[in-house]
């Protein structure tokens, strides 16, 4: 639990230090997504929430898991149900030892999506994308930095995030709080402290003035520049280059990462958000080039959803170690949840579950 908190606070300090003054509380995921991509940098990452401290002002990520530099959303359009035990079953649980050894390797999964993504873009665009989204992390104790118990606590967040240049955003965060402890024992350490509230407080309701932007590594988009990323491979595959050639060290923690790593952090928030068909298809293509992307099979995710998990580890023990999945719905070429794993973990310390994703017209207004 120490060294999982002292995790989350390294990765806190630096987004603080990288965001400058805080304007006003960004969405919960947003924070740990960026953070995420900084500690793993390779997996060790789509940012679930926590203490918030970077900047709404500056970007705004969709509500997402991690702790690094990387883009903003990372949404699912996948619709489920609010409020199901995010926990219940881990998103890398295999639904079959048999499923399991039969598996498919990453790359043939990562090529049937691109296939399935030509033909289930969302709908066509409106003047909000939507997204819903049911994030589990460590409890944040309201008395003391290093709590004598074990507990997690899920909650729901909703992001509105205006196409229009002057239209306000909004975000809904800490919805339907629900608190996990590890054990009896965890649950009774707790009650002898008094019971202390551990959901993070009241749910919340912001509206923005500015235009919330994603971000592509340290770069960043405004939601329409996100709809016309390119949707040929080759040419998306030019762009990343670019832009991870021109990433500076000092914007990542503990270091730079490598090229695949920058594609599979891009790729965790774009396939979530409002990109297009040709675009998502695109992306999932240069991610089936990347080496070291492991399938690990069918699983099913919090919400009962069966996909494929994917993942990216980064060997060793040290801050940049872990191991990061992604879980895909391969008919539809939907992002359904991201987890995080640090080295020697079975649980995931962070897993965010994209219950929808969608356009709408009105602020307040669901797909």
């Amino acid at each position: 639990m120490k060294d999982d908190q002292e995790l989350l606070a390294r990765a806190l300090r630096v987004l603080a230090r990288r965001e400058g003054p805080a304007l006003a509380p960004p969405p919960v995921p947003a924070l740990l997504r960026r953070g995420r991509r900084a500690r793993r940098i390779r997996t060790a990452t789509r940012a679930a929430a926590g203490a918030l401290l970077a900047s709404a002002a500056a970007f705004v990520i969709l509500g997402g898991t991690g702790l690094g530099a990387g883009i903003g959303p990372g949404i699912g359009p996948g619709i489920g149900t609010a409020g199901a035990p995010p926990s219940a079953v881990p998103a890398g649980t295999p639904t079959s030892s048999e499923g399991a050894r039969q598996a498919l390797d990453a790359r043939s999964v990562l090529l049937a999506a691109a296939e399935s993504a030509v033909g289930h873009g969302p709908a066509a665009a409106g003047r909000y994308w939507h997204v819903r989204a049911r994030t589990t992390q460590p409890v944040s104790h309201p008395q003391a930095k290093n709590p004598p118990f074990s507990a997690r606590v899920t909650n729901t967040q909703d992001t509105w995030y205006a196409a229009r240049r002057g239209a306000p955003s909004r975000t809904m965060t800490r919805q339907d709080p629900k608190v996990t402890f590890a054990s009896p024992e965890d649950e009774a350490r707790w009650r002898r402290l008094g019971s202390p509230d551990l959901s993070g407080g009241k749910p919340s309701s912001n509206d923005y003035a500015m235009q919330l932007r994603f971000l592509i590594g340290s770069h960043s988009y405004t939601l329409r520049q996100l709809l016309a990323l390119p949707a040929d491979k080759e040419k998306l595959a030019s762009l990343l280059r670019r832009l991870f050639d021109e990433e500076e060290p000092g914007d990542w923690w503990p270091g730079k990462p490598t090229f695949t790593s920058y594609v599979w952090a891009t790729a965790q928030d774009l396939l979530a958000g409002p990109i297009s068909p040709g675009t998502r298809s695109s992306l999932y293509r240069l991610l089936a080039e990347q080496p070291a992307i492991r399938s690990l099979g069918e699983v099913t995710d919090p919400l009962g959803r069966t996909g494929v998990a994917l993942t990216l580890t980064t060997p060793g023990t040290g801050e940049g170690a872990g191991e990061s999945r992604l879980v895909v719905d391969v008919a539809t070429a939907r992002l359904l949840a991201y987890e995080l794993r640090p080295p020697g973990r079975s649980e995931p310390l962070i897993q965010t579950t994209y219950e929808e994703t969608g356009w709408v017209d009105r602020l307040g207004e669901r797909p």
